[in-house]
């Protein structure tokens, strides 16, 4: 796999999870790539900017700076194999530095860690987690400990002959659910939720009128375009051999999550597409419901040509050394 040229690891902030620099190195390194470990110090009211210590002024966010700046280092130091990344601390709201620095410096993948849930039986993300997730420009991999031994990577797609813009979006999952599955000789998986639409009003509606028979076919012949579609859209990018084809009935929100519990699924890889018209393109439902639904790892995607909302920086960054 070698995608990834410039990435990213976005400490949650002021903590980074072992687990996701380990990752993002190794990563980095089998690709080749540039690697970056960034953090935010969220900005002091300035009346606590700085404080005097019997004549002494000293300037407690710089120093909340450089004090990350020297975490991150030590922490990147202690992996043992990549010492030549870079590491950044800069002020501000850390989503929005995240995705500024993304488009400054030309990242192509942000990594950002997730600690696991406290209650399993309720998943969830950090307000900022799901912020990058909606409006960051590259991919998303949001790292969470495996709950497998075993390298398990589910690819959600959702085919549509009608529309170019998600079928790239389904293009592009697969592309990397396959590259990573290669990668650490893992299973891969592909998923897709399938309903008929209106199936409850066509049964139960009196002006509607149809009987249960003709509904029936209805559901059936849909079943088989979804199972056609979707096996036409894994033979482009996998052999039957090296992937297990999906299609579970029900409401993707609901069904997809409990697809990857059952599965054991270590990695998601999913699109995160709203309605169409790149500019305004903000995540759907659906999507966002799979993400604070599940409990494993999640690489989101958006489709090619995606704008971000989020304006360029209006001052100058603060950069830490790259350690020799």
């Amino acid at each position: 796999m070698d995608r990834f040229k410039s990435i990213l690891v976005a400490a949650s902030p002021g903590h980074l999870e072992p687990l996701t620099l380990r990752a993002a190195v190794e990563l980095a390194d089998a690709n080749n790539a540039r690697l970056t470990v960034s953090d935010v110090v969220m900005p002091l009211p300035g009346w606590r900017k700085t404080i005097n210590v019997e004549g002494r002024v000293i300037n407690i966010e710089a120093a909340m700076v450089k004090e990350r700046e020297e975490r991150l280092a030590r922490m990147l130091h202690n992996t043992g194999d990549r010492v030549d990344a870079e590491v950044t601390v800069t002020v501000g709201e850390p989503f929005i530095e995240v995705i500024r620095q993304v488009v400054r410096d030309g990242h192509d993948l942000v990594m950002v860690g997730e600690p696991a849930v406290d209650n399993p039986g309720v998943p969830q993300l950090s307000s900022g987690v799901m912020h990058l997730l909606r409006k960051c420009p590259t991919p998303v991999w949001v790292m969470r400990p495996s709950v497998s031994r075993m390298c398990k990577i589910l690819a959600l797609v959702d085919p549509d002959p009608d529309d170019p813009i998600r079928n790239g979006l389904n293009d592009l999952v697969m592309e990397l659910a396959t590259s990573l599955a290669r990668r650490e000789e893992g299973q891969l998986h592909v998923g897709h939720a399938w309903s008929l639409a209106g199936e409850a009003t066509l049964r139960s509606s009196s002006y509607v009128g149809l009987p249960g028979s003709i509904v029936d076919v209805m559901v059936h012949e849909t079943e088989i375009a979804r199972r056609q579609e979707l096996e036409v859209l894994a033979n482009q990018h996998t052999t039957e051999s090296e992937r297990s084809v999906h299609l579970v009935s029900g409401e993707p929100g609901e069904a997809l999550p409990r697809l990857a519990d059952e599965l054991g699924i270590g990695l998601i890889v999913m699109g995160t597409v709203g309605r169409t018209g790149l500019r305004g393109l903000i995540m759907g439902n659906t999507a966002e419901t799979i993400l604070r639904s599940v409990r494993c790892s999640v690489l989101a995607v958006k489709p090619e040509g995606f704008v971000t909302p989020v304006k360029p920086p209006r001052r100058s960054k603060r950069k830490g050394n790259g350690l020799s």
